[in-house]
């Protein structure tokens, strides 16, 4: 974990910067090697510990600097460490474009020399003491050739800095010694040991002034699209490029409709989105429309009964739901919830370790401090399932509504049932440029073999943890970004077009037109709901939800239909050739709803007409839509199989406002 080469200058830099030095020797070694870091004894980690507590037992700091740009095995084990003694981990090198990367360090002032090589293309009789802009070109053809990193990352190459902004002196090279370690033939390594001294810098004493080429945390999302902000998990098109697509697109289609009149097509109608931060109206404003209002007032809002239950599968995966959080007070009714989790877990041989992600529909958002302290409680180790929270109008005696998803590997599963799957968490945890750090008590994602889950994703700017400003449409594909590299960082063949199925929550209703097209123009296969809400975390407009499937785009796909009475059902769904994984969803729509998703309504009568259906349906007609799609999710199953066991998660309107 630790390079030695090039010890001689630490001293001289603690001076150039007129910093104090603290030091520690490095007694342990690398015990623990695995993706996960736990205190180990004799651990070369365990080290760091110690220099990091006897720094924060002298001197007043709250934050770690680290330089990892695609390093987990680093990351992991700095954030481990910054975790137990309370510190931040500031990573903004993490996942940036090397080449990008490369080229603002030397534009910033950045004088560096290579002092040690060991990779192919590079060779210790030519390529040492030379600065990094004149080897610059030569890695860029090297990592054309080779596909070596060019900021070094995979331990290519070294670098000592001689000077740069924040030195108030620069350091001399006096002398210098080639070391060949290997002189291997392919890839020899060599390193310099060197003779330095110290020289004043003129105007030292003036206040430091960053470079134009170094940018804040906004210029990071000033253009979502850009590719000059870019990092490696971008492969979107620019703004104006998928503009200029969308519009052909819509031509082709109207041409199509002359040729063939039997085609229809019209123009798609935009919703005016309200750019006011952080309105909490109770109506959502829809223009020219008739919505929805949020159940505010008691009366409106129906008790909860506590259904809570768990069920498996012979593949290791667990289902739970209905688990009720009962109390007036926040805490005790997390802390009810927590228990009754547990207690769940435990009657399966499950552990809190198992759970993969949780959701939780909470009464009141502003209590999303006390929540989240009993949470953090319970779910108190490395790598937490991942999770969403959305507020949702429950009875003032309960505070929240639970369900989960746990995975434990059958040992003793046959071919037929699948082998066991490995459980990878990503858990990042330092502050950076990529996507929001999530220094709380979940993941970002999980990937249990091909299946990946991610945990909701608000628009927060990644540099400051701040959300975004600028409304619904700038937060929604900023959320939609971070979505995007969550996913792909996990899974080295996943994007965004491996989303199988995704909720989008939102605080207004006029957003969700907004956040169909920004899903759409990126990927086509997943099966998108959209969910407006009371209020999200950080007050944020909206929220993505998802889980992904490596494969998606060899997943089946259908869509089936029919009427009950008055009522319209269509059913989605999306499953792989193997028929172990698929998601599927049933729509209910009156039928003067034109869609089965309608937010609102093109006059007063058909609004009328829609609520006068939708508050006569009868219980048996709700039965006998779940059994058409019982029967549908379940036409597949043989009589030798298990019994089944199904989740369900339903979305619906509540009071009808007329505006």
């Amino acid at each position: 974990m630790y390079q030695t080469v090039g010890h001689q200058g630490i001293e001289l830099y603690a001076e150039a910067m007129g910093l104090p030095l603290y030091r520690e020797a490095i007694s342990g070694t690398a015990v623990e090697q695995g993706k996960n870091y736990n205190p180990t004894e004799n651990d070369e980690v365990e080290d760091l510990y110690r220099l990091l507590a006897k720094v924060k037992d002298e001197m007043d700091i709250e934050a770690v600097a680290v330089g990892a740009i695609l390093s987990d095995y680093q990351r992991v084990r700095v954030e481990n460490v910054c975790r137990r003694l309370g510190l931040v981990s500031l990573a903004y090198l993490w996942r940036r474009n090397q080449k990008e990367l490369l080229q603002e360090m030397i534009a910033g002032g950045i004088e560096a020399i290579i002092i040690k090589v060991a990779a192919l293309g590079l060779d210790p009789r030519i390529h040492l003491g030379m600065t990094l802009r004149d080897i610059q070109p030569h890695l860029l053809v090297m990592q054309e050739k080779y596909g070596l990193n060019v900021c070094g990352e995979g331990g290519e190459y070294e670098t000592f800095t001689l000077d740069c902004p924040l030195f108030k002196k620069k350091l001399v090279i006096d002398d210098k010694e080639t070391v060949m370690h290997t002189d291997d033939p392919v890839a020899p390594v060599g390193y310099l040991n060197l003779k330095l001294h110290l020289e004043a810098k003129d105007n030292y004493d003036e206040p430091i002034k960053l470079p134009p080429a170094v940018k804040n945390s906004l210029d990071y999302i000033n253009d979502l699209s850009d590719s000059v902000f870019s990092d490696i998990s971008d492969i979107e098109l620019s703004e104006t490029e998928i503009e200029s697509i969308e519009k052909l697109e819509k031509e082709e289609k109207k041409k199509q409709n002359e040729l063939n009149p039997l085609l229809t097509y019209s123009d798609d109608k935009e919703t005016k989105l309200n750019v006011i931060e952080c309105q909490n109206d109770s109506i959502e404003s829809v223009e020219n429309g008739f919505v929805y209002e949020h159940a505010n007032n008691e009366s409106d809002r129906h008790p909860v009964v506590d259904h809570r239950s768990i069920c498996g599968n012979k593949r290791g995966w667990y289902f739970i739901g209905g688990i009720v959080g009962e109390g007036v007070d926040t805490r005790v009714a997390t802390e009810d919830a927590m228990n009754k989790l547990i207690n769940l877990l435990e009657s399966q041989n499950l552990h809190l370790t198992h759970v993969c992600s949780v959701n939780i529909y909470m009464r009141d958002m502003e209590e999303y401090a006390a929540l989240n302290e009993v949470y953090v409680n319970t779910f108190c180790y490395p790598n937490p399932p991942t999770r969403v929270c959305v507020q949702c109008p429950l009875s003032s005696d309960v505070g929240l509504i639970m369900d989960a998803v746990a995975y434990k590997p059958n040992i003793n599963s046959n071919e037929t049932e699948g082998s066991p799957k490995e459980r990878v968490t990503m858990h990042v945890q330092g502050i950076s440029h990529w996507a929001p750090a999530n220094i709380g008590p979940y993941s970002q994602a999980i990937k249990v073999g091909e299946v990946i889950g991610t945990c909701g994703q608000i628009a927060l700017v990644p540099g400051s943890m701040r959300l975004a400003e600028g409304g619904a449409r700038r937060q929604c594909a900023l959320a939609l970004r971070h979505l995007t590299r969550v996913i792909r960082a996990v899974h080295p063949r996943a994007h965004v077009r491996s989303v199988v199925q995704t909720v989008c929550y939102t605080t207004e209703g006029g957003a969700v037109g907004e956040a169909r097209r920004q899903l759409e123009r990126r990927t086509a296969g997943a099966i998108a709901q959209y969910a407006v809400v009371q209020a999200l975390p950080r007050r944020a407009a909206v929220e993505w939800h998802a889980w992904a499937h490596a494969d998606n785009n060899r997943f089946d796909y259908e869509e089936t239909g029919c009427n009950i009475g008055d009522y319209k059902v269509a059913i989605t769904r999306r499953w792989n050739y193997e028929n172990t994984v698929a998601a599927f969803v049933c729509y209910v729509a009156t039928g003067s709803s034109p869609s089965t998703c309608q937010l609102s309504f093109p006059n007063e009568e058909a609004c009328h007409s829609h609520r006068t259906l939708a508050s006569q349906m009868k219980v048996e007609q709700v039965e006998e839509v779940l059994e058409y799609a019982l029967r549908k999710l379940l036409s597949d199953c043989k009589e030798t199989d298990p019994p089944p066991a199904v989740k369900m998660r339903i979305f619906y309107q509540v009071i009808l406002h007329i505006i």
